[in-house]
């Protein structure tokens, strides 16, 4: 069992909630028993698209002990299995930072689902946020066994994942294999080359595809190289 987090440092956009989606999706089909915590909240895309509309127990709720830890854990069926999911809500940074005590009820959760839910992993979504300065989440990121950071050819993306393997270092937390994710030749291959130094290992290139957002959150459209390589990466990577 193992804590797996997938993560961009301050830069948001990049794909994190899309490619928690699509490991959510595969798992059961792997018969893999995953539990995903969607902290991301305040854009609660995660839980929206697997719950089809956000409930009135979420993580923000069982933080401030508003809700028991059970009725904070909702089983989706699919034909494969169940996936386990912890939802967030829009609103609920707020209602955490003013009232709640996170860190003791958040690994309280983690533990609930390790011992009681049985999953063999657990899979947390972060938001964009900057280690070390935001405490709430660079709390959750301390919890991770492995953290795979997610960028796009951008420099400030550069920048968001150098802080964050940073702290990954002095926290010592592995580090996954990184993502380049819409990534476009016409840019140049150097950002390969970057993102590769600045954690240890080759990235793995997700060429932009404009059916993938439409497949993995709908069923629909073409199955394009970028979707194969995101399928790639989830099992090859995060769900082995």
């Amino acid at each position: 069992m193992s804590i797996k987090c997938i993560a961009s440092g301050q830069k948001g956009g990049v794909g994190k909630s899309t490619l928690t989606i699509l490991t959510a999706r595969v798992a059961p089909v792997l018969g893999i028993r995953l539990a995903i915590i969607d902290l991301a909240m305040g854009n609660p895309s995660t839980s929206l698209n697997l719950l089809g509309n956000l409930p009135s127990h979420t993580l923000a709720t069982y933080v401030i002990g508003a809700s028991k830890i059970n009725e904070v854990i909702n089983v989706i069926s699919t034909w494969h299995g169940p996936i386990y999911l912890v939802p967030s809500g829009r609103g609920d940074l707020s209602l955490v930072s003013e009232h709640g005590e996170f860190k003791e009820r958040f690994n309280s959760l983690i533990n609930y689902l390790i011992d009681r839910v049985e999953v063999d992993h657990v899979l947390i979504d972060f938001p964009s946020f900057e280690p070390s300065i935001n405490e709430l989440f660079s709390e959750a990121l301390s919890n991770c066994d492995v953290i795979y950071p997610v960028g796009i050819q951008d420099l400030g993306s550069v920048m968001a994942l150098r802080n964050l393997l940073n702290f990954a270092r002095k926290s010592s937390i592995d580090i996954g294999r990184p993502m380049i994710n819409m990534f476009r030749e016409s840019l140049g291959k150097q950002w390969i080359t970057t993102v590769g130094k600045l954690a240890s290992s080759e990235p793995v290139v997700i060429h932009y595809d404009p059916w993938v957002i439409r497949w993995i959150h709908d069923g629909n459209g073409q199955y394009g190289i970028g979707i194969k390589e995101a399928l790639t990466y989830v099992v090859r990577d995060i769900l082995s």
